[in-house]
């Protein structure tokens, strides 16, 4: 491949990522959550447990004081809740509630529902292409992620 190539491939995906964003941007201003908000939900709503803190902090890769403030800001809206650890009291576990499980499953609903209209308006013939490379290119960043 030429470095030309590589160059606009990378603007091109730098581009899509960046709409990408704003998409998804569009829709959390609907539920007024902000986006490490809503990943911080996923992130909970995948784990299906009560998660320290520490460990919030290092899969989504933000400080621990950004975590606390986050953790703040939706125990208020009660979409989670503190759970200090019986053992040190330093400690807390942060747990999604029926609220916040709701709201993050609301969300997906909406923006898989945003994808199918996008996904109906182009014809047939390319849907099929485009899963295809999707999917080969989802593949290939997985594997390199491995290696990293």
């Amino acid at each position: 491949m030429t470095y030309e190539k590589g160059k606009r491939f990378y603007e091109y995906t730098n581009d899509i990522h960046n709409l990408m964003l704003n998409f998804e941007f569009m829709h959390k201003q609907c539920f007024k959550l902000g986006r490490v908000e809503c990943d911080m939900l996923n992130f909970l709503l995948q784990e299906n447990k009560p998660v320290n803190m520490k460990s919030i902090a290092k899969c989504m890769d933000v400080s621990h004081s950004r975590i606390t403030h986050l953790m703040d800001s939706l125990i208020k809206k009660q979409y989670l809740k503190r759970i200090p650890c019986q053992v040190d009291r330093r400690t807390f576990y942060a747990e999604i509630t029926e609220e916040g499980k709701e709201i993050t499953r609301k969300y997906k609903e909406k923006n898989i529902q945003l994808f199918k209209d996008f996904l109906d308006r182009l014809p047939e013939e390319h849907v099929q292409p485009i899963f295809k490379m999707l999917c080969f290119w989802h593949h290939c960043l997985m594997n390199m992620n491995d290696h990293l």
